[in-house]
């Protein structure tokens, strides 16, 4: 069972598409909670199967002056944030001016997920929970209760192969790798858009025992671009070159065509059963030029931040 709340933060903008001369419009401003639930049955002691229901709610939130006041207090960009309302409810996707949403839904179950696993080579910590590691295989279908132009599902099945490798460190800390390929089934929001057929996900978590109960939890995670970049010509209402700096950064341009890095830190605690209990805090941002700032970083706003609470009992 997973609960968070995240501020998406992409200033509206146009492209060109270099391919047909097609003006396409994008932006996200926003708050979402949602709810995950993942119910999981172990068919053979090896072999499981899933069904996870993600429930999504989106508002204009209270987290816009928080982040713009502690950017502020640390002396960072604030991405245009001081130009813009900062409680607004914003997601807007056009193709040469003509809206793609029909009745936009901003609270529902967009998706439903059939996942399954087979867990080829068990390494086991030994503490109750602390690390059910070693190599498996799994995959899974995301198959949408809606349409696209509901704005919460894509409105066509996902299909995912994961590969995930784990180790135990010690007694009661692990660390585990998880590879996944996807094939994207159409989505009718961006359906004349440069949008990539295949997508891929990387993420390493670490989990560092400090008691017989408590830990931190380190985390990270890339996915690969949704649209093809050498298509699109990012479209700017000023020649100066640092306002285009700024207004790139502040756009959902970087959360379109480049990889998407996140990094979580947090905490837990585990019960003497193996049940356990994650606190994490997730930023954005991953290794890259991408913001033409001067430095080796650069981020998507696509979360900017995410408080994030999971639980995990077994039966």
């Amino acid at each position: 069972f997973e609960a968070s709340h995240a501020n998406i933060w992409n200033n509206e903008f146009e492209m060109t598409d270099r391919r047909n001369g097609n003006i396409y419009t994008y932006g996200a401003d926003f708050e979402q909670t949602s709810v995950v639930t993942n119910l999981g049955f172990a068919i053979t002691p090896r072999w499981s199967f899933d069904v996870v229901a993600p429930f999504a709610s989106r508002g204009g939130g209270a987290l816009d002056d928080f982040i713009d006041q502690f950017h502020l207090l640390i002396g960072s960009e604030r991405f245009l944030r001081n130009l813009n309302n900062k409680f607004s409810r914003n997601f807007t996707v056009e193709s040469n001016n003509q809206d793609q949403f029909g009745d936009k839904n901003w609270t529902a179950v967009g998706n439903l997920v059939l996942k399954s696993k087979l867990w080829l080579w068990q390494w086991r910590g030994s503490q109750n929970g602390s690390c059910d590691c070693g190599f498996s295989l799994s995959g899974q279908a995301k198959l949408p209760l809606s349409e696209a132009r509901s704005g919460m599902t894509s409105g066509h099945p996902d299909y995912s192969l994961l590969l995930h490798l784990g180790a135990p460190i010690g007694k009661q800390s692990g660390i585990w790798a998880t590879a996944a390929f996807t094939s994207l089934g159409k989505n009718d929001l961006f359906k004349d858009w440069p949008m990539r057929r295949w997508a891929q996900m990387y993420e390493l978590s670490m989990d560092f025992a400090f008691t017989d109960r408590w830990g931190i939890l380190l985390q990270g995670r890339v996915e690969s671009p949704l649209m093809n970049k050498n298509d699109l010509e990012y479209n700017y209402t000023t020649t100066d070159p640092l306002a285009q700096t700024l207004y790139r950064v502040a756009s959902g341009w970087n959360s379109l065509v480049s990889w998407r890095g996140t990094e979580s830190l947090g905490f837990r605690w585990r019960s003497q059963g193996g049940s356990q209990i994650n606190f994490l805090i997730i930023e954005d941002w991953w290794f890259g030029k991408q913001d033409s700032r001067g430095d080796h970083l650069y981020v998507t706003n696509a979360p900017d931040v995410q408080f994030t609470v999971q639980a995990h009992t077994h039966f």
